[in-house]
């Protein structure tokens, strides 16, 4: 994404209002220095918790902490693609489409958290509900820093110490301020969409290397080739037949490895 004065003003913008209501915190979240790799520090604490990550194919995946909060990314509104069909505590859409802000998919009564205003204008969000923190980053939905498809929100989530990104219909590589933003992130849901929806499976490749997560689940593809073309040959890839990893902050891999998971169940 090539940076305009246009551009920039607004991505400034964005972040001097989270600084101006968020001072004591800025983006902290996913800034904080890990814990040292040392035993007598893990024991004491304690045991280490997972998490649950379940694709519901698209953009839609349902994310759970280790005290059972449930958060709803980009909820599709495809009835040959699986729903969920737990109450969620929080909602996210990373921009107005329908098919990444279908809010009837959600069960109970959630919090919603809209990635964009109706004007396409980005929605300053870094708050924690329950055991969950997030706030966004702001990206766009194509190259031309939005003039045809508008504006897109990434979401960052905190969940039991462990950072994950929802991209959303990301449509460019991210640029060093964006990446400042991000923070580490352990786990990245990366698009792969032939170009016209979000970035190529050879760009998601790109991002991949630009964020170094600990894991990366590819999503928001409908052919096999996309895969292929993604996982390449730069990451070990794990393969999993169904649509969830459960995982802890201590079973993280050390460096980056693609999880692929399916929406079908298994």
């Amino acid at each position: 994404m090539k940076e305009t004065p246009r551009t920039r003003s607004r991505l400034y913008g964005w972040v001097l209002a989270v600084v101006f209501f968020f001072p004591a915190n800025g983006f902290s979240f996913c800034h904080l220095v890990e814990v040292a790799e040392n035993p007598i520090i893990r024991v004491a604490m304690g045991a280490p918790k997972s998490i649950q990550i379940q694709w519901f194919g698209h953009s839609t995946f349902q994310i759970t902490s280790s005290k059972g909060t449930r958060i709803l990314t980009d909820p599709h509104q495809r009835e040959d693609l699986p729903w969920p069909m737990l109450p969620q505590h929080i909602v996210t859409t990373s921009h107005n489409h329908g098919a990444h802000s279908n809010l009837w998919m959600a069960q109970g009564n959630p919090v919603i958290l809209e990635g964009l205003h109706p004007d396409e204008s980005w929605r300053v969000i870094h708050q924690t509900i329950r055991d969950i923190s997030v706030y966004t980053v702001p990206a766009y939905h194509d190259k031309s820093q939005g003039w045809q498809r508008g504006s897109n929100s990434i979401f960052v989530f905190r969940v039991n110490d462990i950072c994950i990104a929802h991209l959303g219909d990301l449509g460019h590589r991210l640029t060093p301020q964006q990446l400042k933003m991000l923070g580490k992130i352990d786990v990245l849901l990366i698009p792969l969409a032939g170009g016209m929806y979000t970035i190529t499976a050879e760009e998601a490749r790109e991002v991949t290397k630009q964020v170094k997560p600990r894991i990366a689940i590819p999503m928001h593809y409908w052919w096999e080739e996309a895969i292929a073309t993604y996982i390449h040959e730069d990451f070990p890839v794990k393969m999993i037949n169904g649509h969830t990893l459960t995982i802890s902050k201590a079973q993280l891999p050390r460096s980056t490895q693609i999880v692929v998971l399916t929406w079908t169940d298994p």
